[in-house]
């Protein structure tokens, strides 16, 4: 189960969603992250670890994504219901997203990033993450 996550962030998403339970998916360079199960939702939960010994100011950047959030959503790049709540915790800063099912990010992108990506199969695939299906989006037109 690993660590648990800020009582603040657990407090203000079951004042939203009523009992949640969480499970730890990541504990590295200085943030968590744990899938949230609420009733009627399912979210993404993440968080500054400040007693990392690698950290940076991983708070700072907790604040930075969720302004990046706020502005894509300002530009209709993303939908609104995309970000949940985000809030401050006694050791920094948390931020709780919908949970999009699937592989990492990162991961399931790995073919696109190769020298040989640019190709019609690939941008199908980044059409298929509902933050490219958005035509004002810049990812979408950045694909087409």
């Amino acid at each position: 189960m690993g660590a648990a996550p800020p009582a603040e962030a657990v407090e203000a998403l079951e004042k939203r969603f009523g009992t949640v339970t969480h499970d730890l998916l990541s504990d590295r360079r200085g943030s968590r992250a744990w899938k949230i199960e609420a009733p009627g939702a399912t979210l993404a939960l993440k968080a500054n670890a400040p007693e990392d010994d690698g950290a940076r100011d991983k708070a700072v950047e907790m604040e930075q994504e969720d302004r990046h959030l706020l502005a894509l959503t300002e530009a209709g790049a993303i939908r609104p219901s995309y970000r949940i709540d985000a809030g401050a915790w006694r050791g920094g800063r948390w931020l709780a997203v919908e949970w999009v099912d699937g592989a990492p990010l990162w991961r399931a992108l790995a073919p696109t990033r190769e020298d040989t990506g640019n190709t019609t199969a690939h941008r199908a695939l980044l059409l298929r993450i509902p933050l490219c299906q958005n035509r004002s989006s810049q990812a979408y037109w950045m694909i087409h």
